[in-house]
Protein backbone atom coordinates (compact mmCIF):
# COMPACT_ATOMS: atom_id res chain seq x y z
CA UNK A 1 0.00 0.00 0.00
CA UNK A 2 1.01 3.24 -0.94
CA UNK A 3 0.99 5.73 2.42
CA UNK A 4 0.54 9.20 1.01
CA UNK A 5 -1.08 9.96 -2.55
CA UNK A 6 -1.52 13.90 -3.47
CA UNK A 7 -4.37 14.42 -6.33
CA UNK A 8 -3.60 17.79 -8.32
CA UNK A 9 -6.94 19.38 -8.85
CA UNK A 10 -10.07 19.44 -6.40
CA UNK A 11 -12.24 19.66 -9.55
CA UNK A 12 -15.11 16.37 -10.12
CA UNK A 13 -12.72 13.72 -11.29
CA UNK A 14 -10.16 14.76 -8.60
CA UNK A 15 -12.28 14.09 -6.08
CA UNK A 16 -13.74 11.00 -7.32
CA UNK A 17 -10.73 9.49 -7.80
CA UNK A 18 -9.53 10.60 -4.44
CA UNK A 19 -12.61 9.32 -2.66
CA UNK A 20 -11.92 5.76 -4.33
CA UNK A 21 -8.36 5.38 -4.19
CA UNK A 22 -8.56 6.28 -0.50
CA UNK A 23 -9.71 2.63 0.48
CA UNK A 24 -6.42 1.53 -0.80
CA UNK A 25 -3.69 3.98 0.12
CA UNK A 26 -2.73 5.43 3.64
CA UNK A 27 -3.35 9.27 3.20
CA UNK A 28 -4.61 10.94 0.33
CA UNK A 29 -4.37 14.78 -0.05
CA UNK A 30 -6.18 16.99 -2.53
CA UNK A 31 -5.01 19.80 -4.05
CA UNK A 32 -6.52 23.08 -5.21
CA UNK A 33 -6.45 26.48 -5.60
CA UNK A 34 -9.77 27.96 -3.83
CA UNK A 35 -9.66 28.20 0.15
CA UNK A 36 -13.75 27.16 0.24
CA UNK A 37 -13.28 24.14 -1.39
CA UNK A 38 -10.23 23.07 0.87
CA UNK A 39 -11.83 24.28 4.10
CA UNK A 40 -15.08 22.22 3.20
CA UNK A 41 -13.17 18.69 2.30
CA UNK A 42 -11.31 19.55 5.70
CA UNK A 43 -14.13 20.61 8.02
CA UNK A 44 -17.05 18.88 6.30
CA UNK A 45 -15.78 15.72 4.32
CA UNK A 46 -17.13 16.99 1.74
CA UNK A 47 -16.70 18.83 -1.89
CA UNK A 48 -19.96 20.61 -1.58
CA UNK A 49 -18.90 22.40 -5.52
CA UNK A 50 -19.08 19.19 -7.03
CA UNK A 51 -20.59 16.34 -4.59
CA UNK A 52 -23.01 18.00 -1.61
CA UNK A 53 -24.34 14.64 -0.65
CA UNK A 54 -21.32 12.44 -0.61
CA UNK A 55 -19.31 11.79 2.72
CA UNK A 56 -15.70 11.48 2.09
CA UNK A 57 -13.60 9.35 3.23
CA UNK A 58 -11.92 10.08 6.74
CA UNK A 59 -8.01 9.34 5.57
CA UNK A 60 -8.98 12.21 2.65
CA UNK A 61 -7.65 15.88 3.45
CA UNK A 62 -6.84 19.13 1.35
CA UNK A 63 -4.30 21.55 0.46
CA UNK A 64 -3.68 24.44 -1.25
CA UNK A 65 -1.73 24.27 -4.52
CA UNK A 66 1.10 25.92 -3.18
CA UNK A 67 1.37 23.66 -0.31
CA UNK A 68 4.73 22.40 -1.56
CA UNK A 69 5.97 20.43 1.02
CA UNK A 70 2.99 18.30 1.57
CA UNK A 71 3.41 17.70 -2.12
CA UNK A 72 6.88 16.76 -1.74
CA UNK A 73 5.79 14.28 1.16
CA UNK A 74 3.76 12.25 -1.34
CA UNK A 75 4.90 9.27 -2.96
CA UNK A 76 2.41 9.09 -5.62
CA UNK A 77 0.82 12.14 -7.52
CA UNK A 78 -2.36 12.14 -9.77
CA UNK A 79 -2.62 14.62 -12.43
CA UNK A 80 -6.59 15.60 -11.96
CA UNK A 81 -6.83 18.89 -13.43
CA UNK A 82 -8.05 19.48 -17.69
CA UNK A 83 -6.16 19.15 -20.34
CA UNK A 84 -5.25 22.84 -21.02
CA UNK A 85 -3.68 23.26 -17.15
CA UNK A 86 -1.59 20.49 -17.02
CA UNK A 87 1.99 22.27 -18.04
CA UNK A 88 0.88 25.26 -15.86
CA UNK A 89 0.26 23.12 -12.96
CA UNK A 90 3.18 20.24 -13.29
CA UNK A 91 5.54 23.59 -13.80
CA UNK A 92 4.58 25.33 -10.97
CA UNK A 93 5.36 22.26 -8.77
CA UNK A 94 8.06 20.26 -10.96
CA UNK A 95 10.70 20.12 -7.76
CA UNK A 96 8.45 18.54 -6.18
CA UNK A 97 7.84 15.88 -8.31
CA UNK A 98 11.18 14.12 -8.91
CA UNK A 99 11.58 10.89 -8.31
CA UNK A 100 7.73 10.38 -7.30
CA UNK A 101 5.32 8.05 -9.44
CA UNK A 102 3.20 10.13 -11.45
CA UNK A 103 -0.30 9.56 -13.07
CA UNK A 104 -2.34 11.23 -15.53
CA UNK A 105 -5.86 11.25 -15.55
CA UNK A 106 -6.28 14.47 -17.31
CA UNK A 107 -7.39 13.68 -21.31
CA UNK A 108 -6.33 15.68 -24.40
CA UNK A 109 -3.77 16.84 -26.98
CA UNK A 110 -1.69 19.83 -26.36
CA UNK A 111 -1.71 22.51 -29.51
CA UNK A 112 0.14 22.87 -31.72
CA UNK A 113 3.02 20.60 -29.66
CA UNK A 114 0.68 17.68 -30.51
CA UNK A 115 1.76 16.48 -27.14
CA UNK A 116 -0.05 13.94 -24.99
CA UNK A 117 -0.18 14.65 -20.71
CA UNK A 118 2.52 12.57 -20.21
CA UNK A 119 4.68 13.87 -22.61
CA UNK A 120 4.33 17.11 -21.18
CA UNK A 121 4.53 15.85 -17.50
CA UNK A 122 7.51 14.01 -18.67
CA UNK A 123 9.09 17.61 -20.45
CA UNK A 124 8.68 19.15 -17.41
CA UNK A 125 9.45 16.89 -14.57
CA UNK A 126 11.93 14.56 -16.29
CA UNK A 127 10.81 12.02 -14.60
CA UNK A 128 10.34 8.96 -16.00
CA UNK A 129 7.81 7.10 -14.04
CA UNK A 130 4.86 8.41 -15.80
CA UNK A 131 1.68 6.42 -16.15
CA UNK A 132 -2.00 7.42 -17.40
CA UNK A 133 -5.64 6.52 -16.71
CA UNK A 134 -8.07 6.14 -19.15
CA UNK A 135 -11.46 4.57 -19.79
CA UNK A 136 -15.27 4.70 -19.46
CA UNK A 137 -15.38 6.27 -16.04
CA UNK A 138 -18.10 9.40 -14.94
CA UNK A 139 -16.37 11.06 -12.31
CA UNK A 140 -19.88 10.95 -9.93
CA UNK A 141 -19.81 7.09 -10.71
CA UNK A 142 -16.47 6.87 -9.76
CA UNK A 143 -17.27 8.80 -6.35
CA UNK A 144 -20.23 6.87 -5.58
CA UNK A 145 -18.37 3.41 -6.10
CA UNK A 146 -20.17 1.81 -8.60
CA UNK A 147 -18.20 -0.80 -10.92
CA UNK A 148 -16.04 0.50 -13.81
CA UNK A 149 -13.22 -0.37 -15.94
CA UNK A 150 -9.94 1.22 -17.03
CA UNK A 151 -6.76 0.89 -19.07
CA UNK A 152 -3.54 1.43 -17.03
CA UNK A 153 -0.79 2.71 -19.69
CA UNK A 154 2.21 1.79 -17.91
CA UNK A 155 5.89 1.34 -18.90
CA UNK A 156 8.24 -2.31 -18.63
CA UNK A 157 8.64 -1.54 -14.53
CA UNK A 158 6.50 -4.69 -13.49
CA UNK A 159 7.22 -3.19 -10.18
CA UNK A 160 5.64 0.50 -10.90
CA UNK A 161 2.64 -1.85 -12.55
CA UNK A 162 1.65 -3.68 -9.63
CA UNK A 163 1.88 -0.71 -7.16
CA UNK A 164 -0.70 1.25 -9.99
CA UNK A 165 -2.90 -1.75 -9.72
CA UNK A 166 -3.11 -1.91 -6.30
CA UNK A 167 -3.75 1.93 -5.72
CA UNK A 168 -6.55 1.63 -8.78
CA UNK A 169 -7.96 -1.71 -7.18
CA UNK A 170 -10.97 -0.82 -7.25
CA UNK A 171 -11.28 -1.03 -10.64
CA UNK A 172 -11.40 -3.53 -13.34
CA UNK A 173 -8.14 -3.21 -14.98
CA UNK A 174 -6.40 -3.83 -18.00
CA UNK A 175 -2.80 -2.43 -19.48
CA UNK A 176 -1.15 -1.10 -22.02
CA UNK A 177 2.99 -0.61 -22.85
CA UNK A 178 1.49 2.01 -24.82
CA UNK A 179 1.26 5.06 -23.60
CA UNK A 180 0.93 7.32 -25.90
CA UNK A 181 -1.69 5.29 -27.91
CA UNK A 182 -4.14 5.30 -24.44
CA UNK A 183 -3.78 8.75 -24.04
CA UNK A 184 -4.63 9.18 -28.11
CA UNK A 185 -8.03 6.91 -27.45
CA UNK A 186 -9.40 9.78 -25.11
CA UNK A 187 -8.32 12.47 -27.34
CA UNK A 188 -10.31 10.56 -29.91
CA UNK A 189 -13.40 9.42 -28.20
CA UNK A 190 -13.97 12.88 -27.62
CA UNK A 191 -13.48 14.13 -30.99
CA UNK A 192 -16.00 11.52 -31.55
CA UNK A 193 -18.46 11.96 -28.93
CA UNK A 194 -19.08 15.53 -30.52
CA UNK A 195 -19.31 14.18 -34.26
CA UNK A 196 -22.26 12.23 -32.90
CA UNK A 197 -23.80 14.80 -31.10
CA UNK A 198 -23.73 16.66 -34.43
CA UNK A 199 -24.66 13.55 -36.56
CA UNK A 200 -27.77 12.56 -34.11
CA UNK A 201 -28.85 16.43 -33.98
CA UNK A 202 -29.65 15.98 -37.57
CA UNK A 203 -30.49 12.26 -37.46
CA UNK A 204 -32.15 10.36 -34.39
CA UNK A 205 -33.71 7.02 -35.27
CA UNK A 206 -31.40 3.91 -34.27
CA UNK A 207 -30.14 2.94 -37.77
CA UNK A 208 -29.02 6.24 -38.22
CA UNK A 209 -27.22 6.53 -34.96
CA UNK A 210 -25.51 3.37 -34.99
CA UNK A 211 -24.21 2.97 -38.42
CA UNK A 212 -22.52 6.42 -37.61
CA UNK A 213 -20.90 5.13 -34.26
CA UNK A 214 -19.64 2.57 -36.37
CA UNK A 215 -17.73 5.08 -38.90
CA UNK A 216 -16.48 6.73 -36.01
CA UNK A 217 -14.71 3.94 -34.07
CA UNK A 218 -13.80 2.63 -37.74
CA UNK A 219 -11.80 5.65 -38.22
CA UNK A 220 -10.33 5.36 -34.63
CA UNK A 221 -9.26 1.96 -35.06
CA UNK A 222 -7.69 3.07 -38.84
CA UNK A 223 -6.10 6.06 -36.74
CA UNK A 224 -4.60 3.84 -34.08
CA UNK A 225 -3.31 0.93 -36.44
CA UNK A 226 -0.87 3.98 -38.04
CA UNK A 227 0.47 5.05 -34.57
CA UNK A 228 0.80 2.15 -32.05
CA UNK A 229 2.54 -0.43 -31.32
CA UNK A 230 0.01 -2.08 -28.62
CA UNK A 231 -1.88 -4.29 -31.62
CA UNK A 232 -5.07 -4.78 -28.48
CA UNK A 233 -4.90 -1.37 -27.65
CA UNK A 234 -9.27 -1.46 -29.80
CA UNK A 235 -10.14 -3.94 -27.25
CA UNK A 236 -9.63 -2.42 -24.16
CA UNK A 237 -11.45 -0.27 -21.64
CA UNK A 238 -9.30 3.19 -23.15
CA UNK A 239 -10.75 2.42 -26.55
CA UNK A 240 -13.81 0.64 -27.16
CA UNK A 241 -15.49 1.19 -23.38
CA UNK A 242 -14.75 4.77 -23.31
CA UNK A 243 -15.68 5.90 -27.36
CA UNK A 244 -19.37 4.25 -26.10
CA UNK A 245 -19.64 5.73 -23.18
CA UNK A 246 -18.76 9.14 -24.23
CA UNK A 247 -20.70 8.83 -27.58
CA UNK A 248 -23.79 7.51 -26.24
CA UNK A 249 -24.89 9.08 -23.03
CA UNK A 250 -26.21 11.97 -23.11
CA UNK A 251 -24.07 13.32 -19.61
CA UNK A 252 -20.84 13.21 -21.99
CA UNK A 253 -20.11 16.80 -22.15
CA UNK A 254 -18.38 16.64 -25.88
CA UNK A 255 -21.62 14.23 -26.52
CA UNK A 256 -23.74 17.03 -25.78
CA UNK A 257 -21.58 19.96 -27.28
CA UNK A 258 -21.99 18.25 -30.85
CA UNK A 259 -25.90 18.61 -29.95
CA UNK A 260 -25.98 22.22 -29.02
CA UNK A 261 -24.13 23.11 -31.99
CA UNK A 262 -25.83 21.03 -34.05
CA UNK A 263 -29.29 22.26 -33.00
CA UNK A 264 -27.63 26.17 -33.37
CA UNK A 265 -27.85 26.10 -29.24
CA UNK A 266 -24.67 27.56 -29.22
CA UNK A 267 -23.01 29.95 -31.60
CA UNK A 268 -19.93 28.61 -34.12
CA UNK A 269 -16.93 28.90 -34.25
CA UNK A 270 -16.56 26.95 -31.49
CA UNK A 271 -12.94 25.98 -31.14
CA UNK A 272 -11.96 28.06 -28.06
CA UNK A 273 -14.02 26.65 -25.62
CA UNK A 274 -14.28 26.50 -22.16
CA UNK A 275 -12.29 23.84 -19.76
CA UNK A 276 -15.37 21.72 -19.82
CA UNK A 277 -14.82 20.48 -23.52
CA UNK A 278 -11.83 18.40 -24.32
CA UNK A 279 -12.29 17.41 -27.09
CA UNK A 280 -12.92 20.89 -29.54
CA UNK A 281 -9.46 21.93 -28.46
CA UNK A 282 -8.14 18.45 -29.74
CA UNK A 283 -9.71 18.61 -32.99
CA UNK A 284 -7.02 20.14 -34.59
CA UNK A 285 -4.30 18.76 -33.18
CA UNK A 286 -5.69 14.96 -33.86
CA UNK A 287 -6.19 16.20 -38.02
CA UNK A 288 -2.94 17.31 -37.77
CA UNK A 289 -1.07 14.40 -36.48
CA UNK A 290 -3.79 12.45 -38.91
CA UNK A 291 -1.69 14.37 -41.84
CA UNK A 292 1.68 13.34 -40.68
CA UNK A 293 0.85 10.08 -40.42
CA UNK A 294 -1.10 9.72 -44.04
CA UNK A 295 -4.09 8.79 -42.36
CA UNK A 296 -7.63 9.72 -43.75
CA UNK A 297 -9.85 11.12 -40.76
CA UNK A 298 -12.77 12.15 -42.90
CA UNK A 299 -15.35 12.36 -39.94
CA UNK A 300 -12.57 14.62 -37.83
CA UNK A 301 -12.42 16.80 -40.39
CA UNK A 302 -16.64 16.97 -40.29
CA UNK A 303 -16.42 17.90 -36.78
CA UNK A 304 -13.78 20.55 -37.42
CA UNK A 305 -15.55 21.89 -40.24
CA UNK A 306 -19.33 22.29 -38.02
CA UNK A 307 -17.02 23.74 -35.27
CA UNK A 308 -15.38 26.19 -37.62
CA UNK A 309 -19.21 27.78 -38.52
CA UNK A 310 -20.24 24.91 -41.60
CA UNK A 311 -23.73 24.47 -41.89
CA UNK A 312 -24.32 21.22 -40.30
CA UNK A 313 -26.81 19.58 -42.22
CA UNK A 314 -24.47 20.39 -45.85
CA UNK A 315 -21.39 18.95 -43.54
CA UNK A 316 -23.54 15.82 -42.97
CA UNK A 317 -24.36 15.86 -46.20
CA UNK A 318 -20.99 15.54 -47.48
CA UNK A 319 -19.65 12.96 -45.50
CA UNK A 320 -21.85 10.41 -46.17
CA UNK A 321 -21.06 11.62 -50.12
CA UNK A 322 -17.69 10.27 -48.59
CA UNK A 323 -18.55 7.45 -46.99
CA UNK A 324 -20.90 6.03 -50.08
Amino acid sequence: MISTVGVIGAGSMGTAIAQSISRRAGEVTIFGRRQEVVDSINHDSCNTNYFPGLRLNPNIRARLMNDRQDIADCEAIIIAVPSSEVRSAVNAIHDELAGKILITVAKGLEYPSLKTMSEIIRGETDNLEIACFSGPTFADEIAYGHIAGATIGVGADPSLRTTISDLFGEFILDFSGDIRAVELCGVLKNVYAIGTGMWDSVYSNHNEHYTFLNMCYKETCVFLKAVSHDKEIFTKFCCFGDFNLTANVDKSRNRTLGLMVGKKIVKTPYLEPGVTFEGSRSVKGIIELAERHNIDTPIARFVYDVLSGNNIRESVDTLIRRQS
